[in-house]
């Protein structure tokens, strides 16, 4: 009816129902990619598609699938990592479900409960939150994986928990319904991606799309921090926030560029008086691991920033032996290939940004890095 029109209704939708021969059977989504890749390279060199969201998973805990799956980098997870790449052609920006294996207490109801494939390490991976309050979501899967990872990446919201105590959208059988989960999260985030994409090629006519991992350190750049200060297991980066996102990219606070082993790229962000943060993400779509082999970490890029006095900041990063302790920012992170330094109440002048390659045995990596304020 028009009452309801979504995150970006003029987009057009290419849609695809994921099969195995036969029907669905243990490990889709996990040892087993069915005809993902196919519906992929039709989506991508038939259609043109551009941004995809997938609200799928294997739904271990519910499905009755063994427990120890959960946090695993599978063999499909490689795939999604190789796509988002541009294994079939174009790089691909991806938006993932994080899953909703907290609605069961099977396999933990706490941390540790993101199940395959949100566990791969290119798309972008998206908790539920609920719209009106940015709360947690009862059934929004946690993380760490099991090499040590974040996940989710970001979250958005997923649920309410007041009024109708859902997500209102379209109905297979006509009309409006409401349902809950990372399922209504991701295509949320998709929809923004939609719309920062349109922003952007307004912006820059001519200029190829940017990548997938452009997307996430923009969203994770501009995302609203909520429980704890930094990152966490619950939420990744934040709460996702289109309008910031979207003046990040008009003001040309991002870059694409790569390095290769022993490289160094430098860029120099400028802080002006009474700034009340910096905040600077790295991320890149890093080569697809071994299945089930740990650390599933290729290429390990470093982001170091120095202050004007020469005083190095560090990345954070959250212990995964201890889920619940919060970030801290005083050690190098080797495990993800997404970093963010933030300083409250920058010092003023000219701040230096290294993006370095560490160790990149498949180079050169190309790289995104996204910063407030210039």
């Amino acid at each position: 009816s028009g009452l309801y029109r979504g995150m970006a209704p003029a987009v057009t939708i290419e849609s695809y129902g994921f099969e195995q021969p036969g029907g669905l059977s243990p490990g889709f989504l996990y040892t087993d990619p069915g005809d993902l890749e196919a519906d992929y390279n039709e989506a991508i060199n038939t259609f043109g598609a551009d941004i995809s969201n997938n609200s799928i998973g294997t739904n271990t805990a519910p499905n009755g699938y063994p427990c120890e799956w959960t946090g695993d980098y599978g063999v499909c997870g490689a795939l999604i990592d190789a796509i988002a790449r541009g294994s079939l052609g174009n790089p691909m920006r991806i938006v993932w479900a994080n899953g909703n294996e907290r609605q069961t207490t099977r396999c933990g109801d706490l941390y540790n409960t993101t199940a395959p494939p949100a566990g791969a390490k290119n798309h972008i991976t998206v908790g539920a939150l609920n719209s009106n309050d940015d709360s947690v979501t009862s059934f929004t899967s946690w993380g760490p994986v099991d090499d040590g990872r974040l996940k989710p990446d970001i979250a958005g919201p997923g649920c309410q928990s007041n009024d109708d105590f859902d997500v209102t959208s379209t109905s297979s059988s006509g009309g409006y319904t409401g349902k809950c989960g990372t399922s209504m999260a991701s295509p949320t985030i998709a929809g923004l991606s939609a719309l920062l994409l349109q922003d952007y090629r307004a912006q820059f006519p001519g200029e190829p799309d940017f990548r997938n991992s452009t997307l996430k350190a923009i969203f994770a750049n501009t995302a609203v921090d909520i429980e704890q200060v930094g990152p966490d297991y619950k939420t990744g980066y934040g709460s996702v926030r289109i309008e910031p996102a979207i003046n990040l990219v008009r003001a040309e606070n991002f870059v694409e560029e790569t390095v290769s082993q022993g490289d160094t790229y430098s860029l120099v962000i400028v802080v002006s008086p009474g700034d009340p943060e910096l905040r600077v993400t790295l991320a890149w779509d890093d080569v697809p691991g071994t299945p089930n082999v740990n650390p599933v970490l290729v290429n390990d890029l470093d982001l170091q920033v120095y202050d004007p006095n020469g005083v190095r900041h560090f990345p954070w990063t959250l212990n995964p032996a201890s889920p619940a302790t919060p970030a801290v920012q005083n050690a190098e992170d080797h495990i993800n290939n997404i970093e963010q330094v933030t300083v409250g109440t920058p010092m003023a002048g000219a701040w230096r940004v290294d993006v370095v390659g560490f160790n990149v045995p498949q180079g050169p990596q190309p790289f995104s890095v996204a910063a407030n304020p210039v």
